[in-house]
C-alpha cells in the first residue's frame, strides 16, 4: 500500500500489485484508514470489517449527539485537556498489566503524539511560546515498566 507509484516501481513493484491510496487522505495509518482496514479485511474478513465500521459510525453519532455527561468521547477529550491545559500535566502514562497488549502503549502513544504533536494551528499560524499540544505519552506493559519507571514513579 503507498501513495507514491514511482517509488514502488523503482523499487520493483509493479503497479498491479500496489493497493494506491491517496496522499492527501489524513490519518492514514489509522485503524480505520484504508492502510488500516485493508489487513483486518485480508485476516478477519470484510462481514467482520463491516461490523467493526458500524461500531466506529456508532462512536461518531454518539459524539455528535450525546450531551455530557453521557458523551464518552467528549468527556475523555475535556479531560485531557482539563489534565494538561488547566493542571500543567505534560505527560500521560498508559500502563496495561497483561503483556498480551504489549503494542498497546505504541498505538496510543503513534495516536495521540503524531495527531496532536503539532506547532501550527490549521492555517499555519505557530502556536505561542510554551504551548504545548498535548502531553507526551509513554507506556510499557507488565514486568518491563514494573522494574522501570514504575520504581520511579512510586
Amino acid at each position: 500500500m503507498s501513495t507514491n507509484l514511482a517509488a514502488t516501481a523503482k523499487f520493483g513493484i509493479k503497479d498491479d500489485n500496489v493497493f494506491e491510496i491517496w496522499d492527501w487522505v489524513g490519518g492514514r495509518f489509522s485503524v480505520s484508514s484504508a492502510v488500516g482496514l485493508l489487513p483486518l479485511s485480508l485476516f478477519y474478513g470484510f462481514s467482520i470489517v463491516e461490523d467493526f465500521l458500524k461500531g466506529l459510525n456508532n462512536v461518531d453519532t454518539d459524539f455528535r449527539n450525546l450531551s455530557e455527561p453521557r458523551n464518552a468521547a467528549m468527556m475523555l477529550g475535556l479531560i485531557g485537556f482539563y489534565n494538561t491545559y488547566i493542571c500543567g500535566i505534560e505527560s500521560r502514562a498508559i500502563l496495561p498489566y497483561s503483556q498480551a497488549l504489549v503494542r498497546f502503549p505504541a498505538h496510543i502513544q503513534q495516536l495521540d503524539m503524531e495527531s496532536n504533536g503539532k506547532g501550527v494551528n490549521m492555517v499555519g499560524s505557530r502556536f505561542a511560546s510554551g504551548v504545548n499540544t498535548g502531553p507526551i505519552v509513554f507506556g510499557e506493559p507488565g514486568t518491563n515498566g514494573q522494574h522501570s519507571f514504575y520504581q520511579l514513579m512510586h
